[in-house]
């Protein structure tokens, strides 16, 4: 199973070599040793004048009699050495002859000169041992060299892969833990893994004040790489591990750079998996083996089904996070969404359990999982991610109809506009059955907050667009208002408690910042509309505040809110 899970074939062996010396193979040495020790102390004897020649470096003095020394002593490890080797090629009892050792030879070692190693001091600069291969491999593991003023050591290096798995993977599952620690240590890793890796610490960085500094060096140093590595390869040999490391890189520019060169790098990702087709995985024409029932029934360890099921999922899980990203994002400034939902042929993600253990299952498609209102929500519990999946996509759709043009008749408007609210309501119920307020799970909390913000939009949307001057069309707009007015209140009062949940926790979406910003909004824009209103946007601004530490998407919103909220002007899109 562990070989399966990392990718590697496992080969078993039925049979295996007798280990060890062979019979009498050490008493054989030990008499050639000592045919060897009496024909040196005869050799010793027959010449006692051996010329000792000190071997210099040609830019040593002659004189330097710690240097004759030390040039007798390997004078006579080399001709132990030619000793030992000459012996080897005869019998114990049959010793070859050692002819007299030529007194006028003379050694010369020419002193390599090396770089300063930089985990070192600059003493060991001239060391003539520098080049020994078994000396480059420690200096391998002592540290990974990216620029001059970087160094990632072993213990760092697993610090940043914990703090990604702890604290990134809740809301970035694309990658299986142990495939990507059967090649995070290798050095021999293609560019295209190198930069994947660097951009899974650049993210786990930025949640963690200890590699702040570290951070913004690696997001230099990560960015820099994917450029060059688009330079280098043709613009044909897409990989998955590019649109990867686009993704994660835009979620840290998002949260920790620049909101609009996180979209434009979040732009770059999301044509990436257009191009690799990751949107319809499990279309009609998906190639045969990528379908289930190619795994069921065949896994073994050494067969590559599992290695298939989970490339394939993890594909899944990489265009499910860009969708995710692309669908929040777009609300900040209501722009048009990327992804199409018509035209998404890829199942959800499957369970945390089954993707950790390679265990193949069939998921659902995103149409027939968000379920027709009137009709019951499926009862299978999904993953958090699932989850956030499906809160995105519900974002989305309401995003779409604010954007829909005012062309079509006022019913039309009416229909979309309560079904969206009687899902949303339906959404929001199964919500609160399976959260855990003792247990709060930070996804499960930023989907549920997506709810809420979702009910503001839809009472915003009722006032900003006009559903006409005649007598229907102001019958249809105050009907609407009155069937929102307690839902919003009630959304406003569910917002105040989530966003005290959330300030009790240290993990938080990086993406609730844009979750904050709009109901802020609307606080700002209905300030007479009822006190909740009001309460609710001074306890915006104090967790925006609380959040600034690691999240300079916070401390942008700040920027953007404060002045606003002391005036109680409305604030102006990014």
């Amino acid at each position: 199973m562990a070989c399966a899970n990392s990718g590697v074939k496992c080969v078993v062996r039925d049979s295996f070599p007798p280990r060890g010396p062979k019979k009498g193979y050490l008493k054989t040495l030990q008499k050639r040793i000592e045919d060897l020790q009496t024909q040196l102390e005869k050799q010793q004897a027959a010449s006692p004048t051996t010329a000792e020649t000190p071997a210099f470096s040609p830019s040593q003095e002659a004189g330097n009699a710690d240097n004759e020394i030390a040039s007798s002593g390997s004078v006579e490890s080399s001709t132990d050495h030619t000793e030992i080797l000459h012996t080897a090629c005869t019998t114990p009892g049959t010793a070859a002859t050692i002819p007299p050792w030529p007194a006028s030879m003379e050694f010369q070692f020419p002193m390599v000169h090396m770089e300063t190693w930089e985990c070192f001091d600059n003493s060991s600069a001239s060391s003539p041992f520098a080049s020994l291969p078994s000396l480059e491999n420690i200096q391998d593991l002592v540290h990974i060299p990216m620029e001059p003023d970087l160094l990632i050591t072993p213990m760092m290096h697993n610090d940043l892969d914990q703090l990604y798995f702890d604290r990134a993977y809740a809301f970035a599952p694309i990658l299986q833990k142990h495939r990507y620690r059967s090649w995070s240590k290798q050095p021999n890793k293609n560019k295209k893994k190198t930069c994947l890796q660097h951009a899974m610490w650049t993210l786990a960085s930025s949640l963690s004040s200890q590699f702040q500094v570290d951070g913004r060096k690696l997001y230099e140093k990560t960015r820099q790489a994917l450029h060059s590595l688009e330079s280098d390869e043709p613009y044909h040999q897409i990989s998955l591990e590019q649109a990867q490391a686009w993704t994660l890189l835009a979620i840290y520019e998002l949260t920790c750079q620049d909101f609009h060169r996180g979209m434009m790098s979040a732009g770059r990702a999301f044509r990436l998996i257009q191009m690799m087709r990751l949107y319809e995985l499990d279309g009609p024409q998906t190639p045969h083996t990528m379908r289930l029932e190619q795994y069921q029934g065949q896994l073994s360890l050494q067969g590559p089904v599992q290695d298939d099921w989970i490339d394939v999922e993890t594909k899944r899980r990489t265009f499910w996070l860009a969708y995710t990203i692309d669908r929040f994002t777009s609300m900040v400034d209501g722009l048009h969404m990327f992804f199409d939902e018509q035209l998404i042929r890829t199942r959800l993600p499957a369970p945390e359990a089954n993707f950790a253990s390679g265990r193949p299952i069939d998921m659902g498609f995103l149409a027939d999982t968000i379920p027709v209102v009137d009709l019951e929500w499926p009862h299978n519990t999904l993953s958090p991610f699932t989850e956030s999946v499906i809160g995105a996509t519900i974002c989305g759709r309401v995003l779409e109809h604010k954007q829909k043009p005012p062309t079509g008749p006022c019913q039309d408007f009416c229909r979309r506009h309560r079904y969206l609210n009687a899902l949303l309501a339906q959404r929001i119920r199964m919500l609160r059955i399976h959260a855990s307020l003792e247990y709060p799970d930070p996804i499960i909390a930023f989907v549920t907050l997506a709810a809420h913000t979702a009910v503001l939009m839809l009472y915003d949307i009722i006032e900003s667009r006009p559903l006409g001057a005649d007598a229907q069309g102001t019958q249809l707009t105050q009907a609407l208002f009155a069937e929102h007015k307690q839902q919003s209140l009630d959304a406003v009062a569910d917002i105040d408690l989530l966003i005290a949940e959330l300030g009790q926790h240290f993990q938080m979406h990086p993406l609730t910042p844009i979750l904050l910003l709009l109901s802020a909004r609307f606080s700002q824009s209905h300030p007479g509309l009822n006190d909740a209103y009001i309460k609710l946007m001074p306890r915006i601004v104090t967790m925006l505040r609380a959040s600034t530490g690691l999240s300079k998407l916070a401390q942008n919103f700040i920027q953007i809110l404060e002045p606003q909220y002391a005036t109680g002007l409305p604030s102006p899109i990014i």
